[in-house]
């Protein structure tokens, strides 16, 4: 179960970023615990955002599981019209490079279509699921997990393994904005 404690500013700070970003952006939910921000995005509609304390049914590409390991990472959904640009996924992870190299200056990659890495390891991936005219865009980050599963040792890495200490919201106001200029029309 999520520590409510520990997100009780959230819902506050992701109204003031949705405001501060504007449109497309409309509308915002915080939840302590979902299944899927993909879900709750969809239902929102063009403009919405979704973040939770904790996601306990992930997505990831081709059908994998978004390993969650708790109150750990940073899971959010973000709904905005739908696109035919292939590159969109790669532009969003590329944005997601940008907004957190300040954090650990050229440690973070872009592995192609829609991850991240941190010194070579995955700190972030990206789902794009389209269809009606809505293109629902989730976010995983791995911010301040010490260690993770052990079919993903190795693989997975996240900010505090490399030393930065950060909270989790302050992840989402620093890389949101930059997700929703990289999906803006060229």
């Amino acid at each position: 179960m999520t520590d409510l404690l520990a997100i009780a500013d959230w819902p506050d700070r992701v109204e003031a970023l949705v405001a501060r970003i504007g449109a497309p952006l409309v509308t915002c939910r915080v939840l302590a615990e979902c299944d899927s921000t993909q879900d709750v995005a969809r239902s929102l509609g063009v403009g919405g955002v979704v973040v939770t304390g904790r996601q306990v049914a992930g997505r990831g590409q081709r059908g994998n599981h978004w390993c969650d390991t708790g109150d750990d990472g940073l899971a959010f959904s973000l709904a905005l019209p739908a696109t035919d640009d292939p590159q969109r996924s790669l532009a969003i992870a590329t944005a997601l490079v940008a907004s957190l190299d300040v954090l650990h200056p050229g440690g973070f990659a872009v592995k192609p279509p829609n991850d991240v890495l941190l010194e070579g390891r995955k700190v972030a991936g990206v789902l794009v699921e389209q269809s009606d005219g809505v293109a629902v865009i989730g976010v995983g980050i791995n911010v301040r997990q010490a260690s993770f599963p052990d079919d993903l040792d190795g693989v997975a890495i996240s900010l505090a393994q490399v030393g930065v200490e950060v909270e989790r919201i302050d992840i989402l106001e620093r890389v949101l904005p930059g997700i929703v200029t990289a999906w803006a029309p060229s």
